[in-house]
């Protein structure tokens, strides 16, 4: 198995990546192709990784349709071409988001079945993790892409998750079989006659608490969850860190929250899988956040390891409607 991974992704590259490489490093893991400038190839050989070189590279701020058009040398090009030729069996970036699903919409393709591609993330929850589809890939879903999302979702449950029959819900305003536009009624009811097991809608506030092992939702949605998400989480962990330096002062604050404090943020770790994954296009692409960790970077390309294993395609591509 080969993995690819993109050294000029993040908001820190290649300084987070190599990093990440010399955790994997440690890890034993060598069968990786790591895609990145000329400067820094003997920065990844002397880790004892394969290296390709590209000559440009996809800024976190350029238009994703110019940039697909504009740079077929950049790492983010070169990493989905050996992809579609089968040269690396999955690949792992944290670069421009709307880059890497223009280039892999467009050179991968899609599944027989499936219309668009959704963007999969792994939610933390009170019970473990969920999955969350889809975060920003396909704003306005048809019906069938909306069930098509409960299929892909409960694949990669089962695959990651080892979930048996994971239970999937869909996200609305309601519990309610009634509740929201035509659009969400038609796809309840879609997504009640499917095979999955359908446990009807799930609110906002339940998210969280481990209710559903997939979440369905439109990508306008789900990307303003995320992005809440991340914003929200920022400021607890800042809050929280307030209350432990005032906490430490005291006799014996260091014993009584330190330890509380460092349990919740493992239980809400999102480095636990590195990365979202873009289910429905012909192969394994893992989309990492640009401020990743380089323990989430290595997390993501274990993630891609997974998915590849376990032939998460072709799990997906038996299960579409078309």
């Amino acid at each position: 198995m080969m993995i690819g991974f993109d050294l000029m992704g993040s908001d820190r590259a290649p300084i987070t990546e190599l990093h990440a490489l010399e955790l994997l490093k440690e890890d034993a893991m060598s069968d990786l192709l790591v895609i990145g400038r000329g400067d820094h190839e003997n920065d990844v050989k002397n880790l004892g990784f394969d290296f390709a070189l590209a000559d440009e590279v996809v800024g976190m701020h350029e238009i994703p349709s110019v940039a697909v058009r504009q740079k077929r040398h950049s790492s983010l090009a070169i990493l989905v071409d050996k992809l579609k030729n089968r040269e690396v069996d999955a690949i792992v970036s944290a670069g421009n988001t709307g880059a890497i699903l223009g280039f892999s919409m467009i050179n991968l393709g899609v599944i027989e079945g499936i219309p668009k591609a959704g963007l999969a993330i792994t939610v933390p929850t009170e019970t473990g993790y969920s999955v969350m589809i889809d975060v920003g890939a396909n704003i306005h879903p048809k019906i069938t892409e909306y069930v098509n999302y409960g299929l892909m979702g409960a694949a990669f449950a089962e695959v990651v998750f080892t979930k048996e029959k994971p239970r999937v819900a869909l996200l609305n305003i309601g519990t309610e079989s009634a509740k929201g536009d035509e659009t969400r009624q038609r796809a309840y009811e879609q997504l009640q006659a499917s095979d999955l097991n359908f446990i009807g809608n799930i609110e906002g506030n339940d998210i969280m608490k481990g209710f559903a092992d997939v979440i369905v939702c439109d990508g306008f949605t789900g990307n303003v969850i995320l992005k809440f998400s991340e914003g929200m989480i920022d400021i607890i962990w800042h809050m929280l860190r307030e209350t432990v330096d005032a906490a430490v002062r005291r006799k014996f604050g260091r014993y009584l929250v330190k330890p509380a404090v460092n349990d919740l943020r493992a239980r809400f770790n999102y480095e636990e899988y590195g990365g979202g994954i873009l289910l429905g296009v012909n192969g394994i692409v893992i989309v990492c956040h640009g401020h990743s960790s380089p323990q989430a970077l290595k997390n993501a390309i274990r993630l891609a390891a997974t998915c590849t294993e376990h032939n998460l395609v072709d799990e997906i591509r038996k299960r579409v409607v078309s």
